[in-house]
């Protein structure tokens, strides 16, 4: 009868163990990056139930995630202004500028998953937009938009000052809110159409329900301050720290 010496035993023990370990780091990093694809194609496609599904609610009510939500622009634009009514001509326009935003992402991919120490996970990502998400913020539209805005005030005040005698001085100010934003969204489309597209790093950070086995992402960091141990938190996510050109990207692309 062949028997194992207890010294073979304990060392056959723990290579089973370790086996097991093995297996299940591999089967949670496999359902992390699962996890982590879920979300950027709910977030991509704007499948709101599947947002909610792969990721936190600070995650999913951020500003990550509504960077692609084509009412998040239009509501905060028009709430810098008041709410102010809106006419129809207003309001085609702000959807097809809320189009754009829908379909900035171009495509991306998960690099490499990691499995923490903690029991958390860190999916990096490559994601490629058709155009800098805050290329509307930048100095350079901004500039443009004071000096369409200036020369609107400066052109309209009779116009704006014979409606308000007229019909009111709240039909002037809704006339001139209209016109506005109308001049805003000529200013940001074309700033949109005008740049090239733009590639950015990101890390996603997963936990695991412990209930259900399942992951989901618990908040969106650039890639370096992932790494340096501190990022943005999911409700103010910065990636600009790690954006590249296109071109750079597809460099690096040819080069591998």
């Amino acid at each position: 009868m062949f028997t194992l010496k207890k010294p073979a035993m304990l060392g056959m023990a723990f290579i089973l163990s370790l086996s097991v370990l093995t297996g299940c780091s591999s089967q949670d990093k496999s359902a992390a990056k699962e996890a982590a694809e879920g979300f950027m194609t709910a977030v991509k496609t704007g499948d709101t139930n599947a947002i909610n599904n792969y990721s936190s609610s600070e995650v999913s009510t951020g500003s990550f995630v509504a960077l692609f939500n084509k009412d998040y622009i239009k509501e905060d634009l028009v709430s810098k202004l008041g709410d102010p009514e809106l006419d129809e001509e207003t309001v085609t326009k702000l959807d097809e500028l809320g189009t754009m935003y829908s379909t900035l992402m171009e495509e991306y991919q998960i690099t490499e998953v990691s499995l923490n120490d903690d029991g958390t996970a860190t999916a990096y990502v490559t994601m490629k937009t058709s155009f800098p998400y805050d290329v509307i913020a930048s100095s350079e539209t901004q500039d443009k938009f004071s000096s369409a805005s200036e020369e609107y005030n400066n052109t309209s005040q009779a116009e704006l000052l014979k409606i308000s005698e007229e019909q009111g001085q709240d039909a002037a100010l809704a006339k001139a809110y209209n016109d506005l934003i109308l001049i805003a969204v000529d200013v940001y489309e074309e700033a949109i159409e005008s740049s090239e597209p733009v590639s950015y790093l990101i890390a996603l950070n997963l936990a695991k329900n412990d209930e259900t086995g399942t992951w989901y992402v618990t908040s969106v960091q650039s890639y370096d301050s992932s790494v340096a141990g501190t990022g943005a938190p999911a409700t103010d996510t910065d990636t600009s720290a790690t954006e590249s050109s296109s071109a750079a990207s597809s460099d690096a692309t040819t080069d591998n």
